[in-house]
């Protein structure tokens, strides 16, 4: 009984999130459904009961799916597209290096497990909820643990939103050195799309076009933090065995590759959607495990993280663009 609770509520939330999302989208201040899912399921969960035992079963019998459909929304000739341009390319490729990197070495002095981050690093260079929820069944992360990360990347992906408009126009940037900033540092496709359009028309598509392609690298990231995982956790002169790799991990590859190449786009993009609208009753799901227990005992440090990280990469990819330009 109580499962059914926490899944049915799940269910509900995710509808309400996407429902609510669409009105404030037309009122010009949409945040992302997923966004709202997860904070609609953090809240409902502080105010009742008996739902995490629903959410376990819907993070466990339903991402696995939610994975691989989304996998279709993936286009890897975007990532070698002319339309990125060199200096998109490199400052692209720069943020994502830095979110990595900044993740390991500052989590390693706060004394993070590498999974986390791992996963934190993931959510800031590649696509916010959608990368960390990607990656965090191979890094065998438990919910509370993912939904506090999940929590945090949201809140930056926020501030990163709202400030890259501002600081392109305080910093005289031109639109294609605003767009590539946006695309290359915000975490949600939805975010980096309206502060391209903030910034001008032709910020919007260098924006678009660059956060797609980052996108495009968890078809790397996904099966490489799941081999870090296994490998990690194996026994001592036990060899490295492929099968440990959950199998959603190669059917989200899998599924990236006949996206570009072998199914038509209709296609494609009906199996994406599908993936995007099983991510809302996840996140809500994931939202259920957000109580203050969870944020006290670990969201201190992976806020830190998440915070100076996304200076070094507000900070590396505007000074590449500078130089470079």
């Amino acid at each position: 009984m109580n499962k059914n609770i926490g899944i049915i509520s799940s269910i509900i939330i995710g509808s309400l999130a996407y429902i609510i999302n669409n009105q404030l989208v037309n009122l010009g201040v949409g945040v992302g459904a997923s966004t709202l899912a997860l904070i609609f399921g953090a809240l409902f969960a502080n105010l009742t009961t008996n739902v995490e035992e629903g959410g376990k079963w819907m993070i466990k019998l339903v991402m696995p799916m939610a994975i691989i459909l989304l996998g279709f929304g993936l286009n890897i000739r975007s990532f070698f597209g002319p339309e990125i341009g060199h200096l998109g390319l490199f400052v692209m490729l720069i943020t994502a290096s830095t979110s990595f990197i900044t993740c390991y070495i500052i989590g390693k002095y706060m004394k993070l497990d590498l999974e986390t981050s791992l996963a934190l690093g993931t959510g800031g260079a590649i696509c916010g909820n959608s990368a960390v929820m990607a990656v965090s069944p191979g890094l065998k992360l438990k919910e509370e643990k993912v939904g506090v990360i999940l929590a945090i990347i949201n809140l930056l992906g926020l501030i990163t939103f709202f400030t890259i408009p501002v600081l392109s126009k305080v910093l005289n940037l031109t639109e294609e050195q605003g767009g590539i900033w946006a695309g290359s540092v915000i975490h949600a496709v939805p975010q980096a799309i309206a502060a391209g359009e903030t910034i001008g028309p032709e910020a919007m598509v260098i924006a678009t076009t660059i956060k797609l392609s980052r996108v495009s690298l968890l078809v790397i990231i996904v099966p490489l933090c799941a081999i870090i995982a296994n490998n990690k956790v194996k026994v001592e002169g036990q060899r490295f065995e492929i099968g440990k790799i959950p199998y959603f991990i190669p059917g989200f590859v899998l599924a990236a590759v006949l996206s570009t190449w072998l199914i038509p786009v209709d296609l494609a993009d009906n199996l994406a959607s599908l993936g995007k609208l099983l991510l809302l009753p996840l996140l809500a799901s994931v939202g259920f495990f957000i109580n203050k227990e969870s944020m006290r005992g670990a969201g201190g440090p992976i806020l830190l993280v998440g915070i100076l990280a996304t200076i070094c990469m507000l900070i590396s990819s505007y000074l590449t663009i500078i130089i470079f330009s």
